[in-house]
């Protein structure tokens, strides 16, 4: 066991994979059950069973916040945009939004935005596991 995950420091009950995937996403009405804003891009960095890391230029669109405005209760959650493993089609997952950071400096994205997926379905399960499974082995 790694001292990190011994102390509690790591509270992650999934190992994460370092990916480099392009994804769009939008801040999504969960009562209205359409998007409260445009997607925009991103990219995530690494991923897991249970969430990601998503880096963007965008932590406030269309006058939302994705942290400020995140509603816990899963009413406001993110949805991203991904292309499909097999490159045929996209599939989307919803996540909400936990934490963020920016970068000062040059880097292509400013800010690592942690994600948590909720309410995945059984089809975004297989998705999602295809795409572990496709990081996985590199």
């Amino acid at each position: 066991m790694g001292l990190k995950k011994y102390l509690g420091l790591d509270r992650r009950s999934h190992s994460r994979y370092p990916v480099a995937v392009e994804a769009e996403f939008q801040i999504w009405d969960g009562v209205a059950q359409k998007p409260r804003t445009e997607k925009v891009r991103g990219r995530l960095t690494n991923i897991s069973a249970s969430g990601a890391c998503l880096q963007t230029n965008h932590m406030l669109i269309e006058g939302y916040h994705l942290l400020l405005d995140n509603d816990p209760s899963g009413q406001t959650p993110l949805v991203l945009t991904l292309a499909s493993s097999t490159g045929e089609g996209q599939w989307t997952i919803k996540a909400q939004v936990l934490w963020y950071n920016k970068f000062e400096g040059e880097r292509r994205y400013q800010f690592d935005v942690g994600l948590s997926f909720v309410t995945v379905s059984p089809s975004e399960r297989e998705d999602l596991h295809a795409l572990l499974r496709s990081h996985s082995s590199s």
